[in-house]
């Protein structure tokens, strides 16, 4: 499968900014950005609050010479045709809400699809954690008993873990252990590129099995 992946720790502005320079890099001018921030309903942020976010965020990389265009896709909207973004940009919030989105709106399907094809998928702590094998590296975020845990699985069976601090290493070999699976432990500071050539990291980034830890 081709890929362009970029995971990120889920940071801020500050903690991102080289990860994010990377990824506008990537993008043509006048690219277009499906933006999906879905995971932070019910956190009591408005999605104007993610509206102005993004647009910082971008206006913080893009100078006069290029011009980036993006799309919210909300909770109700229907799917556009995705071919028609140069890439989509899934943010944070509830892992496990942001997958319910995902299979209901059949997004399970259309997502690799839209890599296989050549577009950019960025995902930001839930949305990076959503592109894994396995979501029950965050099973503190299941408030709702969701039942399903199966993630994308675009990372070569890898599950992934964001906002990663050493004092979590004991918490994610139970975890490692328990799914069966290596744990991609990403800080805010950090990222993972996933290309075509294999994985390029920003910053610093952990890999775990159920008994070994080792920076990628």
């Amino acid at each position: 499968m081709k890929k362009n992946i970029i995971l990120s720790g889920g940071g801020d502005i500050k903690d991102t900014f080289k990860l994010d320079e990377y990824y506008f890099s990537m993008l043509k001018n006048n690219a277009k950005i499906l933006y999906i921030p879905v995971a932070l309903s019910g956190r009591g942020l408005g999605f104007e609050s993610c509206y102005d976010w993004f647009t910082s965020v971008i206006s913080s990389h893009i100078g006069d010479d290029k011009y980036i265009d993006f799309t919210m896709l909300l909770e109700d909207d229907d799917i556009p045709d995705l071919n028609v973004y140069d890439s989509i940009y899934i943010g944070g919030g509830n892992t496990y809400k942001l997958l319910d989105f995902i299979y209901s709106k059949n997004l399970y399907q259309k997502l690799p699809s839209y890599i296989e094809a050549g577009g950019i998928i960025y995902g930001g702590s839930a949305g990076a954690i959503v592109l894994g094998k396995d979501i029950r590296t965050v099973e503190s975020e299941n408030d709702k008993d969701y039942k399903n845990f199966k993630g994308l699985d675009l990372l070569d069976g890898r599950s992934v873990i964001c906002h990663y601090e050493n004092s979590m290493d004991e918490e994610i070999f139970n975890i490692a252990n328990k799914i069966k699976g290596d744990v991609i432990a990403i800080p805010e500071d950090s990222g993972v590129i996933f290309n075509q050539d294999g994985m390029k990291v920003v910053g610093s980034v952990f890999i775990f099995n159920a008994i070994h830890k080792r920076e990628l």
